[in-house]
């Protein structure tokens, strides 16, 4: 018997992986890896075209009734991503989008083409674009990819019960998914985000509504994206096509050389000196362009409004207030730069400026469900 385990011993390390006794966690992502298809198919898809519709917060029903074609995303192995496109891209077929964000595989930046306004990104919005680049779900080779799974068992999401499983990805917020327990299809994936890369991290959860089975990989096709601390559905969307191994050169997610000029080239350089002038300083820039005659004649609220937001994802709450404060300034009859400011106190945790800001933006006529619903909340002190 003194030998009996020694030889036992090598006869498990002999054994196939297959073959040896499985965690709880492992079992249930052998089950669900099988359900998308197996990890051969799986590995095999190194590039995938989406194309298809997406919406945000109460304009639902906007793109759900039309399924206008208005999104595109691009993922390459091993993480790089694209939402929009670029020209050269055929697969795109010319219908390139107005903004595209890009993370390459070190680097997060985003871009509008006809401003020819590039950024990097940087705080939570570079966050947000590298810890979304990921080209498989995180539960395929969790192991080999360094992260690390915890078998959470049966869980109630919305109403639906799962086989959930945690993986802990080094560097981003943990995500969630939820499996049907019969056949152990994907069902929900949560995560805890900053909603528009911006404010506070907010618990949210994607359910999926329909699957595309592409080369033998069953893959979502329509989801919709739900706040869980609210219930309300904040964006979704639906692939109308899914192409894979149709894209073979990464340097489509390189970022081009740009040209920017006018109000454009203002911005970007108000936004650059934010991280060393004062608010008074920023806006001085502004004055000084808004007194040639160029800057007299120029439109100016789509690029400030771009701004503000740009300042918020940074947490420069002063300098933010201050930009979308200049353009009620010059728009004061304007409910959108209201609603802009109102956000701006929002995140900043001003509720009582946020409230007013909010209201006066539906006193002149703004008619927007997520602004009613963000004044009731405020109003009940939640």
């Amino acid at each position: 018997m003194k030998f009996l385990k020694p030889i036992l011993l090598i006869v498990f390390l002999l054994l196939p992986r297959y073959a040896r006794p499985q965690t709880p966690v492992d079992d249930v992502i052998r089950k669900a890896v099988a359900a998308m298809g197996g990890i051969e198919r799986i590995h095999a898809v190194h590039s995938i075209v989406f194309k298809g519709f997406h919406f945000e917060g109460s304009y639902k029903q906007e793109y759900a009734g039309s399924k206008t074609s208005n999104a595109t995303l691009i993922r390459m192995r091993p993480g790089m991503r694209m939402v929009g496109c670029r020209p050269e891209v055929p697969e795109c077929n010319g219908q390139w989008s107005r903004i595209v964000e890009t993370f390459d595989g070190k680097n997060g930046w985003e871009l509008n083409w006809p401003k020819q306004r590039l950024v990097h990104t940087v705080n939570k919005a570079d966050q947000a674009i590298r810890c979304g680049a990921e080209f498989d779900f995180l539960f395929i080779d969790y192991r080999q990819r360094g992260f690390h799974a915890a078998y959470l068992g049966r869980e109630t999401v919305l109403g639906t019960e799962a086989e959930a499983v945690q993986i802990d990805q080094q560097g981003c917020s943990s995500a969630i998914y939820c499996f049907d327990p019969k056949t152990y299809k994907l069902l929900m994936t949560e995560l805890t985000i900053p909603i528009h890369a911006r404010g506070d991290f907010i618990p949210t959860v994607a359910v999926y509504k329909e699957f595309k089975v592409v080369d033998g990989v069953r893959i979502p096709s329509r989801s919709e994206e739900v706040n869980l601390n609210t219930g309300d559905v904040i964006g979704g969307g639906e692939w109308t096509s899914i192409e894979v191994n149709t894209l073979h050169d990464p340097a489509i997610f390189a970022a081009p050389v740009t040209h920017p000029s006018g109000i454009t080239a203002v911005v970007l350089d108000m936004l650059a000196k934010a991280d060393t002038a004062s608010p008074q300083e920023v806006m001085a820039i502004y004055s000084r362009f808004r007194s040639t005659d160029e800057g007299s004649k120029a439109d100016v609220v789509y690029d400030m409004n771009w701004l503000g937001f740009e300042l918020l994802k940074v947490d420069k709450y002063a300098y933010a207030v201050d930009v979308l404060q200049q353009v009620i300034t010059e728009n004061p009859a304007s409910a959108s730069a209201y609603d802009s400011l109102g956000e701006a106190y929002l995140q900043a945790n001003d509720k009582g400026n946020a409230i007013a800001a909010f209201q006066h933006a539906v006193d002149l006529g703004l008619k927007d469900q997520d602004v009613a619903k963000k004044l009731e909340r405020l109003r009940q002190g939640s």
